[in-house]
């Protein structure tokens, strides 16, 4: 991470594609030991699709999907597919997004507006959350001038649904779990969550951007996964994105409404200009239609069929990956509900075994509470990815144990 500040004047002359290749081509990371940050991705042949297709409307602008059918229809194809996933109801539907984020700050101002009509409250509208929810809550209710109230999870990680009753107060409007959550990948209790909501007149987000595109194939491959869907009457929103385990190209999140009722809550026309009214798909006006005819693409190409197979192998590479992770002296690897990836060391400074796999060039990711390494395993991740990793993992564990490595690394996401 660097916070240093790049002064450059602009270039006086054009640069020719040759030399402009080879300097962004000095600055690719290393194709195995960068692996994760590409997640998420399914085998060549899916990326393919996606890519062909994404090029071809690359210069298309999304902007224009509500107001022609050339891009509209195509994106409401994609939100109908979508939507049929998650045990709707007759008029649920959804809006694509630029990612997780997106989506949930559109959810949370959703969900601010219909309080204003069905539980109006006098101070700062509240939301509460188990501390391990995605931080994109925090940031949209800081844009939207809420307030967020984070309750300790309990001892097995997940929501601790009668702190987040406590926490009910005067002035709360939505209730959030998650499907799973990232630092721990657990589902929340969303059946308790969701009777909360009922019991209270909440709003309730379900935050499954990581397994929302996952878990719906896993069922019917007979994984038990908890009910967290619109199967709960309480859950009015949720989202997921369709950039990772839907195999999309990024940028590609969805926004899930229970209803076209509950969605009306989601749009902004503004007027107040000379060309007439401005309501876009999410928040962001200009954007590429890439991914949304990408997203399309690989819907259809994959199919149900392509995504039970897919989800087994991803299945697949978490075991091994498991399996070696539990096969070196010092650290244990946990076997959660679905993604990512969490493993820790059983007494070794893990920021040290961090520190010195960055030091080889792994990306990865982290976690402080407690100490963790997250790893988004995908389709993608072949033999030569796992066994590098594996014995480089290995090989570094053992110099921290030895005290031959005083590399310290940080347990962070991203």
């Amino acid at each position: 991470m660097t916070d240093q500040q790049i002064r450059l004047s602009f270039p006086p002359q054009g640069t020719g594609w040759n030399e402009l290749e080879t300097a962004i081509r000095a600055r690719q990371l290393d194709e195995i030991r960068a692996h994760w940050t590409k997640a998420f991705r399914a085998p060549k042949d899916v990326q393919e699709v996606g890519l062909k297709a994404f090029t071809m409307f690359l210069s298309d602008n999304g902007f224009f999907s509500l107001y022609h059918p050339y891009i509209g229809d195509i994106e409401q194809e994609v939100l109908a597919m979508c939507v049929s996933l998650f045990h709707p109801q007759p008029d649920s539907c959804g809006n694509t997004t630029s990612g997780g984020s997106e989506s949930i700050f559109c959810a949370m101002h959703a969900a601010r507006e219909w309080a204003v009509e069905f539980r109006p409250v006098k101070g700062v509208p509240e939301v509460v959350l188990p501390y391990s929810a995605h931080p994109a809550f925090s940031k949209a209710c800081h844009y939207l001038g809420m307030k967020i109230v984070r309750v300790p999870v309990a001892k097995d990680y997940r929501s601790d649904v009668q702190a987040m009753a406590d926490a009910i107060g005067p002035n709360t409007i939505a209730l959030v779990g998650s499907a799973p959550c990232w630092p721990y990948g657990c589902y929340d209790r969303l059946d308790e969550i969701s009777a909360l909501a009922v019991q209270h007149g909440l709003w309730m987000h379900t935050d499954a951007c990581v397994g929302g595109y996952l878990a719906p194939f896993l069922e019917k491959l007979g994984h038990k996964i908890p009910a967290w869907d619109f199967r709960l009457p309480g859950v009015k929103s949720i989202s997921a994105d369709l950039h990772k385990f839907g195999y999309c190209p990024k940028p590609m999140s969805t926004v899930l409404w229970r209803s076209a009722e509950l969605q009306r809550f989601h749009y902004v026309s503004p007027i107040d200009w000379p060309a007439g009214e401005y309501k876009m798909m999410g928040f962001v006006g200009s954007r590429s239609g890439g991914p949304v005819f990408a997203s399309w693409c690989t819907l259809k190409y994959l199919g149900e069929s392509g995504y039970m197979r897919l989800a087994n192998q991803v299945l697949d590479v978490k075991r091994k990956m498991i399996e070696g992770i539990r096969s070196i002296d010092g650290l244990w690897a946990w076997d959660n509900d679905l993604f990512p990836l969490c493993f820790g060391s059983k007494g070794e400074d893990l920021a040290a075994i961090e520190g010195g796999m960055s030091a080889l060039g792994w990306v990865l990711f982290g976690n402080h509470e407690p100490p963790l390494i997250n790893i988004p395993l995908d389709p993608a991740t072949d033999d030569v990815v796992i066994n590098t990793f594996l014995n480089e993992l290995a090989d570094v564990t053992r110099k921290v144990q030895r005290g031959e490595l005083n590399v310290k690394g940080d347990l962070r996401y991203g």
